[in-house]
């Protein structure tokens, strides 16, 4: 195995409170993906709770926010339809339908919650965008997916709504599986641990010019 960077390199602290949290994150996330790579983590199990826990509420606040920024105009027709057939959209029932007096039913034992949507999980998903745009672009010294040819450059940046909205779901897919104990050294847990290392080493700087 090529030994990689333990710790992703500090950064000075910006001044902008939620951004430095995000960086925390980003870095605790960083050093607990290259454990379960490595296959050095901890007895204890507090490797698993970081991911199982802020790291999760972090990938959920992206989510939250890109489907808040998303707009229709920004998607094409087939994206559309992916979307409408993954979030279950179809037309209303016929009123009077027995379909109809069903969800009429549901309705009055059910309550919907819409969670509001604040800064912190706007800033989440521009920080994240920003982060999957320079996945490609770390040197090698920044990574630590264990490969004599250190690098992220195959992995594509997203160019659509659509595809930026895949890429996060599949952040949420992996972080969810490892931090339920599956450590498969498969692609899908290096784009993860790339996007971690990526949001680690981001300059607020770099984030506002982006």
């Amino acid at each position: 195995m090529v030994d990689g960077p333990r710790h992703p390199e500090p950064h000075e602290r910006s001044g902008f409170a939620a951004f430095d949290r995000l960086q925390d994150v980003c870095r605790r996330a960083s050093l607990a993906l290259v454990a379960v790579v490595r296959e050095e983590a901890d007895d204890e199990g507090a490797t698993l709770s970081i991911l199982g826990g802020e790291t999760l509420q972090h990938v959920d606040a992206v989510l939250d926010g890109l489907v808040a920024l998303a707009r229709a105009r920004q998607f094409s027709a087939e994206e559309l339809r992916v979307l409408v057939r993954r979030a279950g959209i179809v037309a209303p029932p016929v009123h009077g339908s027995l379909a109809a007096r069903a969800a009429d039913a549901a309705a009055d034992h059910e309550r919907t919650v819409l969670r509001p949507v604040d800064g912190r999980t706007l800033l989440a998903a521009g920080h994240a965008r920003v982060a999957l745009s320079l996945i490609p672009r770390l040197p090698p010294e920044a990574i630590a997916w264990p490969r004599a040819h250190r690098t992220y450059a195959d992995i594509p940046v997203p160019r659509t709504e659509g595809e930026l909205l895949e890429r996060a779901e599949e952040l949420l897919r992996v972080v969810w599986r490892v931090a339920a104990g599956d450590g498969r050294r498969d692609e899908p847990l290096r784009r993860t641990l790339a996007f971690y290392e990526a949001g680690a080493r981001l300059s607020v700087a770099g984030f506002r010019a982006a």
